[in-house]
């Protein structure tokens, strides 16, 4: 393996919530979104278009003679980072899970990077927007429920989304890809190949399509030769998906908890916690092909939170959820916690210094780059304007940060 190589643009395609196909979940940090365009310029969308005919464009064609040269693309800027700050990066993740190593990729590899010969087996699949919380560092392009809060908060019902299209919130019919016959024609052409499938939103447990797939891959015998993965914000586990999941290989549960209590309410909104952490323990005692993490987004909001919650998994010992898997809020920028101002950055980094690989490398990071200057302001109006649209106070619920923040 190559300090770069990755089996992504191998093995996987990966439809945004409104269709449109990017590299991976990791691209959308990167200048052009991962975004995989025609030679006009415009996106391939899996409602339209031919998916095949999408994993042989320029760009990933190059991307795969990078990897294969040990070089990074500016795609995988994310992972980049990450390894540099010390951080378990999704692309290490890959290539401990998949079969395909840098070796075998370039049987796979003609030489203009054309991929031949291999099937696509691993979908990321997020099905519309449709959601039921309007997380603080999320926005309209993932979830409905945001619609009012950003109309309050902007004064327009139009928004620019995570590809850089421009969205007027109420005609807009992209979130409903994947009602596409032409789309389900393709997976169902290729659902014997389907060895891995990652479902984000929206909330995928929310959405019709998500059990439709479910009950044909039971159905045709699929099921059981295929790992699930979800990334879900655990409000909500209906028997119905419970009794699907007992057919599958194996079921990961990303469970998108970001702390316990008040700042859970807070930074995803309007979760309650009461009955998340009822899930929690509905997971734990599910059979033994369920397994799960929590997927921890450390935010400028909750940075300070990280030990404590850490400190309270350990003290639960549950089963299933015992370990964290955490990732950087990247954008927006006033989420990101190297916007924090020098002088809070010094109270969270006495508090991440503990012996623990994760805060130690969340303060890595935290410290190796500012920008207050640029991004502050943004992080204090559009905080305090939604504390008021929300009925929220982060003074109350962080009083260290108080006197950094100012109504304005």
């Amino acid at each position: 393996m190559t300090g770069t190589f990755c089996p992504i643009p191998w093995l996987f395609q990966a439809p945004r919530s409104n269709g449109d196909l990017r590299v991976c979940c990791q691209a959308n940090s990167s200048e052009d979104y991962g975004l995989i365009r025609k030679e006009d310029g415009s996106p391939y969308n899996a409602q339209t278009d031919y998916l095949e005919e999408s994993r042989n464009n320029p760009m990933m064609k190059q991307m795969r003679l990078n990897m294969l040269e040990g070089k990074w693309s500016s795609q995988c800027v994310r992972c980049q980072t990450e390894e540099e700050n010390g951080h378990h990066s999704r692309r290490l993740a890959e290539n401990n899970d998949w079969w395909l190593d840098i070796d075998q990729a370039r049987k796979f590899t003609k030489p203009d990077g054309t991929v031949d010969g291999i099937a696509i087996q691993y979908y990321d699949f997020r099905f519309g927007n449709k959601c039921n919380l309007a997380c603080r560092m999320c926005g309209p392009s993932d979830s409905d429920t945001w619609y009012d809060d950003y109309i309050a908060l902007n004064n327009s019902n139009t928004f620019i989304n995570n590809g850089g299209e421009k969205v007027t919130i109420g005609s807009y019919d992209k979130f409903n890809w994947h009602e596409s016959k032409y789309f389900w024609k393709q997976i169902e052409k290729n659902i014997h190949n389907i060895k891995r499938v990652y479902f984000a939103g929206g909330e995928p447990t929310l959405i019709q399509k998500h059990y439709d797939f479910l009950e044909r891959c039971v159905e045709i015998g699929q099921a059981e030769k295929m790992i699930i993965e979800y990334n879900t914000n655990m409000s909500t586990m209906p028997p119905r998906l419970l009794n699907l999941w007992k057919h599958f290989k194996r079921v990961i549960i990303g469970a998108s908890i970001d702390g316990y209590g008040d700042i859970l309410e807070y930074q995803r909104y309007p979760a309650k916690w009461d009955k998340i952490y009822q899930n929690i323990l509905k997971v734990d005692e599910l059979p033994d092909n369920v397994r799960g993490w929590f997927t921890y987004t450390v935010t400028s909001i909750n940075v300070a939170h990280t030990p404590d919650f850490i400190q309270w998994i350990k003290e639960q010992n549950f089963k299933k959820l015992n370990r964290v898997k955490h990732h950087f809020a990247f954008g927006p920028a006033h989420m990101n916690i190297q916007v924090l101002p020098d002088e809070y950055k010094e109270y969270v980094t006495k508090l991440l210094d503990i012996e623990d690989p994760i805060c130690r490398g969340i303060s890595k990071y935290m410290n190796s780059k500012s920008t207050t200057n640029k991004n502050w302001n943004s992080f204090v109006r559009t905080t305090t304007e939604l504390d008021k649209i929300r009925n929220q106070d982060i003074t109350k619920l962080i009083p260290e940060i108080a006197k950094y923040v100012k109504y304005i």
